[in-house]
C-alpha cells in the first residue's frame, strides 16, 4: 500500500527472517543485495542459538553461521559487499572480562577470527574491518587477508558496553570518524582520520562534556556532510548536529528535552532529509517511552512521520537511491519512495 507523506509517496515493506513465527530473534540485518537476512536467534537447543542467515521468502534456507549463547551478541553488520558479517560480543561476567569483535563469512559456517574491541566498522570496500580496541588503546585496521592489524589512531575509552565506540567511514573511504568516552574525565570525543599528501592523519574533531553520551556519527551519501546524533544521558537531552564539509562548529538541526533512542540516523539520497527515531512521550516506571520513525527536512527543519508510534524499531540506513531500510530486532523494514527524497 502506498502512503502519501508531505508530497512524497512511499511504500512500507516488512521483511521477516525465514524461521517459524514464534522464533525469538534479535538484530535482523538485511544484506546489501536485499535477498538475504542475518539475525540472532536466541531460542532452540544448545548449540543452535547464535548468528543465522537465510534467504528472504525461502523457509528452507536458514542456517547457523556462528553459535553463541543467548544474550552474547550486541550488534552485527554485513560488509558493504555482503560477503562477510562482523559482530560485537558482550564480555563474560567477571573481573577483567573484555569485549570482543568477530567476523565470519556470509557463505560458510564458522568464525574466521575474534579480536578484543568494543566497536567496529567496515571500510568502504569491505576489505577490512576497523576495530576500536581500548585495551591496546588504538583504532586498528584488520585487513581480511592479513594477520597483523594496522594502528590508525589513539583510542582512550572506558570500554563501557553501555556506550560502545562508533566507527563510520565516508562513502569515498577518505575519512573515518570514531568516538570515545571517559566518565572519570567527564568527556566524550569524536576523532577524525583522513589522508593528507599520502599520509594518514588522526586528530580530535570535537569534544562533548560528559562521559555517558551516545555519539552516533553518520555521513551524507556523497560524504560532503557529517552528522552527529548526541543522546546525552547525564543531561537527559538529545541533539542532532550537521557539519557540512567538516568545517566549523556545525549546525544544530534538532534538540529535544527527551532521550531519543540511541540509533544512528540516516540521510536520504539527496541529503535533503534525515530519518531517525524520536521520542514522543518519555517512559516511566510503568511503561517505556513512545518513539516514532520520522523524517527531518534539513532545510525547513520540519518533521514528517514515517510510521505510527512504536510501530517500527531499529536502525535506519540508506539502502539504495529510493529506499531507507530499518534494521530491526525481529523484523527488517524497507521504506521505498516513488522518487528520491
Amino acid at each position: 500500500m502506498a502512503t502519501q507523506l508531505a508530497g512524497l509517496r512511499y511504500q512500507h515493506r516488512t521483511l521477516q527472517a525465514p524461521v517459524p513465527s514464534d522464533a525469538v530473534l534479535r538484530l535482523c540485518r538485511l544484506a546489501p543485495s536485499g535477498h538475504r537476512i542475518a539475525f540472532v536467534r536466541e531460542d532452540g537447543p544448545e548449540g543452535q542459538t547464535g548468528i543465522w542467515i537465510g534467504e528472504i521468502h525461502n523457509a528452507h534456507s536458514a542456517r547457523l553461521l556462528v553459535p553463541f549463547k543467548p544474550g552474547r551478541i550486541e550488534d552485527l553488520a554485513f560488509s558493504p559487499d555482503g560477503s562477510h558479517i562482523a559482530y560485537r560480543v558482550a564480555p563474560l561476567l567477571g573481573f577483567g572480562a573484555r569485549g570482543t569483535i568477530g567476523w565470519a563469512s556470509a557463505d560458510a559456517p564458522g568464525e574466521i577470527r575474534r579480536v578484543e574491541g568494543t566497536g567496529f566498522g567496515w571500510t568502504a570496500g569491505g576489505k577490512a574491518l576497523l576495530v576500536a580496541d581500548p585495551y591496546r588503546k588504538s583504532l586498528l585496521r584488520y585487513a581480511l587477508d592479513e594477520e597483523e592489524p594496522r594502528a590508525l589512531g589513539p583510542f582512550e575509552d572506558d570500554a563501557d558496553p553501555s556506550f560502545p565506540a562508533r566507527i563510520v567511514v565516508s562513502p569515498d573511504g577518505e575519512h573515518i570518524v570514531y568516538t570515545a568516552g571517559r566518565e572519570g574525565e567527564e568527556i566524550s570525543e569524536v576523532w577524525l582520520v583522513k589522508r593528507e599528501k599520502g599520509a594518514v592523519v588522526t586528530s580530535i574533531f570535537t569534544e562533548i562534556p560528559g562521559g555517558n553520551v551516545h555519539i552516533l556519527p553518520f555521513w551524507s551519501p556523497k560524504g560532503a556532510t557529517l552528522g552527529l546524533f548526541c543522546v546525552h544521558e547525564e543531561q537527559e537531552k538529545t541533539a542532532l548536529i550537521v557539519v557540512p564539509r567538516l568545517e566549523g562548529e556545525g549546525h544544530v538541526l534538532y534538540e529535544s528535552s527527551y532521550l531519543d533512542p540511541a540509533e544512528t540516523p540516516a540521510f536520504t539520497q539527496s541529503a535533503r532529509s534525515i530519518a531517525f527515531f524520536r521520542t514522543e512521550k518519555p517512559g516511566d516506571e510503568e511503561r517505556p517511552a513512545t518513539t516514532r520513525l520520522v523524517l527531518l527536512d534539513v532545510k525547513r527543519e520540519t518533521f514528517a512521520a514515517l510510521a505510527e508510534p512504536d510501530e517500527v524499531f531499529g536502525t535506519p540506513r540508506l539502502f539504495d537511491d529510493r529506499t531507507i531500510a530499518v534494521d530491526g530486532e525481529a523484523l527488517a523494514h524497507l521504506f521505498v519512495f516513488d522518487d528520491p527524497s
